[in-house]
């Protein structure tokens, strides 16, 4: 693009923003790109937020876990590349007090831990919190380890052979929720105590945990460097391998966040095309005068080329400032819940804005661009606009875009495609349902008012005008409906995924004659014991008649799986929670060998529907063909499985049995644990909490960008409806000289609003329902109830919202003249 053409571009886009010409175009691209920069900024800096504060969750960014101690080279490289570091040593040893003796889970650290998320304690000063470790020479404990010895701040503990002072009771601990089995007192002390107790020695069971956290950038190239030099004892962790349930709730915020952004890029894309149109279906004549005064067509489309450029440019910028702003007062709205001190968003989220104008206009305005070329000099002459011939340029350019901004806006491919296969599904049956109604308007008598017979002789008139306002609507109702009403239903589903009762105790190693006993200490709480599910330890030896060896896998988690053994458990009626990836259950009498695998692991170890599986059980083979695979909700807080089989075939094999239950009260564990002795209760309370806690956060967070997509939605709508005002206008003005009373054509404005809102409303509540439906089974795992509301409730919000954003925009036209619009058409 030529210096002179730019510089023309500047002057006529100078011009055209004073006339008013691109004030419809202007205002539809400032809406689309601060929808937009304002989703991105919001979903960047929530995001980084969200995983800081799950990172609290395992104390910093990244941990290497291993039994034995990271080598020195670990720790130069990430002090090279500016990483924080802290190290910790955890192991089971009893501990020495006042002549008694406790089993607790030991954990050394040092200075700088944690790393992520704070320590409460109470001391003898009082509460404090902080990033805090102990001082050498002091130990601190939980109230488990206080009340069972009897300990009071200030007396002394012996570990091994080391006296430590108990300096303080430890409140919270940020990474003893991510460890399941912290049912034992827990008890922590300064690393540089450790070699002194004399407890670690060789064969000691201790995990060696180097933390480290950081930027993003240098966390993940760190992480890339420390991956190839691990072996199969060492194994490195983030806060969403480390724990199922955070990392469902993770994923799910994603694709919530996911979905508001693809949503605001295909109102602003709605919106945008149809400016585009308007403008240029009002300024051919100028490109015929300009090919009248000499002009080459390639010249005419760089100088209109460079106008489009330079207002890409400003509604980029404008837009992006205003998008931050946007965001900036919904997180002052939101900072009692969200907290202050967010994370400044990523240069990524800056460039959205100003990229998102750029490819929305390449996507919507080049084909047209491309059409002026071949206007003719000749059509000076003319009053109407030359017919152009159709191509697939426009299409395929306008999903190229849509496909770019989804990409960019959710930075999920899988998510994208998924969204923009649905709505190239949804247009295209729009479009053939949009056409049918108004060939069928044509052909149909229509009785009643005059306003609603000419109301739908209007959209009849011009067909394709008709289908494409239709179409558009559509795609921005359907928003709305989705963010209005699906909304709901969606983060509704999610919320009670995890019930207010949901189970915080885990209880192991109960044994069939001991269930009376259990049923009988839920009976005097008043409620009923929860069923307990047999479990046995099998592991997993031929697939096929092939020996399964870690070795024959690339993937680590897949040797590990190989190598290890599966709680195995057996069943006459599929477990509560579970879902069918393929196959189905075996009838509850079967005693067929069968077995059904998780679908996870099914996919690690590349075992398939009818594979026959080997496992060993204390030196009994047992072989069967796999029915069946099973979705597992591993964040339900339930006893799950990765192999299940029938009751009748191996309910006889000897079992221990788990169950999980809410505790009715404080002490019930500890009244649980004296009854049955050998049982081992352990208290999952701590990731409950949490994870609840982050649910709610995320909740806040879409929540939040839902209420700007939706605002950003209706102003859209608003943009979309004036970018159709010129042909109306010209309709009235016919009106008015055939004699048609000022009251006769609001009545027909009005009319063609409802009939255009209805039509439209009534199939965007059916793509919403659909979407919505897809959505929750597809992409967040969610059982399938659709709103069979959504069409009715479209149709008649279609109607209203239309209406009430459509005729401010046209109130004007029945006050103007008709000699005016008549003289200048």
């Amino acid at each position: 693009m030529s210096r002179l053409s730019l510089q023309m571009g500047w002057r006529l886009l100078r011009r055209e923003l004073r006339a008013g010409e691109l004030t419809v175009l202007l205002l539809a691209l400032l809406v689309a790109v601060t929808a937009m920069s304002s989703v991105a900024f919001f979903s960047d800096r929530i995001e980084q937020a969200l995983t800081r504060q799950a990172s609290q969750l395992l104390a910093a960014d990244l941990v290497s876990n291993g039994n034995r101690p990271p080598p020195d080279a670990w720790r130069q490289q990430a002090a090279q590349r500016g990483l924080q570091q802290a190290e910790a040593a955890t192991f089971p040893s009893m501990v020495f007090a006042r002549e008694q003796a406790v089993l607790a889970t030991l954990k050394a650290v040092t200075a700088g831990y944690p790393l992520r998320g704070e320590v409460q304690l109470r001391t003898q000063q009082g509460l404090q919190e902080g990033r805090l470790a102990p001082a050498p020479g002091e130990l601190w404990a939980d109230s488990r380890l206080l009340q069972k010895l009897g300990l009071r701040l200030g007396d002394s503990v012996r570990l091994g052979n080391v006296s430590l002072r108990l300096s303080a009771e430890v409140l919270r601990e940020p990474d003893g929720a991510m460890d399941l089995y912290n049912f034992i007192p827990r008890v922590l002390f300064n690393h540089a105590d450790l070699a002194a107790t004399g407890l670690v020695q060789d064969g000691s069971r201790v995990r060696y945990r180097l933390m480290v956290a950081g930027d993003a950038a240098s966390v993940a190239g760190y992480r890339q460097w420390l991956a190839p030099q691990l072996d199969r004892r060492t194994r490195l962790e983030d806060v969403e391998e480390a724990r199922p349930e955070v990392k469902s709730a993770l994923e799910r915020a994603r694709r919530f966040l996911g979905l508001t952004a693809l949503l605001s890029v295909l109102l602003s894309a709605a919106a945008v095309a149809l400016a585009v149109r308007r403008y240029l279906a009002r300024h051919w004549q100028s490109v015929a005068v300009m090919r009248a005064l000499g002009q080459t067509g390639s010249e005419v489309a760089l100088v209109w080329g460079s106008l489009f450029l330079w207002l890409a440019l400003v509604a980029g910028v404008l837009g992006t400032v205003a998008g931050y702003g946007v965001q900036a007062g919904l997180l002052l709205l939101a900072q009692q819940w969200l907290g202050a001190g967010l994370p400044a968003p990523a240069l990524t989220a800056w460039l959205s804005g100003p990229l998102s104008a750029l490819i929305l206009l390449a996507g919507f305005a080049l084909p047209p661009l491309l059409a002026l070329r071949r206007i003719p000099a000749v059509a000076v002459l003319r009053a109407d606009m030359p017919t152009s011939s159709r191509s697939l340029l426009a299409p395929l350019l306008a999903i190229v875009a849509l496909l770019g901004l989804a990409a960019w806006q959710v930075g999920d491919s899988t998510l994208a495609l998924w969204l923009l296969g649905g709505l190239v599904g949804f247009l295209l049956a729009v479009g053939l349902l949009a056409w049918g109604v108004v060939r069928l308007l044509r052909r149909v008598p229509l009785s009643g008012a005059v306003g609603w017979r000419h109301g739908a002789a209007n959209l009849a008139r011009r067909p394709w005008l008709a289908v494409i306002q239709i179409a558009a609507l559509s795609v921005s109702l359907m928003a709305l409906l989705t963010l209005t009403v699906v909304r709901d239903d969606l983060i509704g589903a999610w919320q009670k995924s995890l019930p207010a009762d949901a189970p915080d105790s885990f209880l192991i190693n109960l044994q069939a004659p001991q269930q009376a006993t259990l049923d009988a200490l839920f009976a005097k709480v008043g409620r009923n014991a929860p069923q307990a599910a047999p479990m046995t330890r099998a592991r997993l030896l031929m697939i096929n008649e092939r020996v399964v060896k870690g070795s024959d896998y690339e993937d680590e988690r897949a040797q590990r799986l190989a190598e290890r053994e599966f709680n195995l458990s057996w069943r006459a009626a599929p477990p509560p929670g579970n879902g069918f990836a393929a196959g189905k259950w075996w009838p509850a009498n079967s005693t067929q060998p069968a077995f059904s695998v998780e679908q996870g692991l099914a996919e690690t170890l590349g075992i398939r529907m009818g594979d026959v599986l080997v496992f060993d059980i204390a030196g009994t083979r047992w072989q069967a063909p796999v029915t069946s695979l099973r979705k597992v909700a591993w964040d339900s807080f339930q006893p799950n499985f990765f192999v299940i089989a029938p009751a009748g075939w191996m309910g006889g094999e000897s079992a221990s049995y788990i169950t999980s239950y809410r505790a009715p009260d404080k002490d019930f564990n500890n009244r649980l644990v004296a009854a049955l002795p050998n049982v081992t209760v352990i208290d999952i309370s701590v990731i409950v909490r949490e994870v609840k806690a982050v649910i709610g956060r995320l909740a806040l967070a879409v929540e939040t960008m839902f209420s700007l997509a939706l605002a950003a939605g209706v102003l859209v709508l608003w943009a979309a409806l004036a970018a159709t005002r010129d042909e109306r206008q010209f309709d009235v003005a016919l009106l008015r000289a055939l004699g048609a009373s000022r009251q006769q054509v609001r009545a027909v404005i009005l009319a063609e609003l409802a009939w255009l809102g209805g039509l439209t409303g009534l199939l965007a509540g059916i793509g919403a329902m659909a979407i919505g439906s897809l959505v929750a089974v597809q992409l967040f795992n969610l059982p399938l109830a659709p709103n069979l509301w959504l069409p009715l409730l479209g149709a008649l919000c279609g109607g209203a919202v239309v209406g009430l954003a459509g005729w401010p925009l046209l109130r004007k036209i029945t006050r103007t003249p008709p000699t005016d619009i008549l003289r200048n058409s």
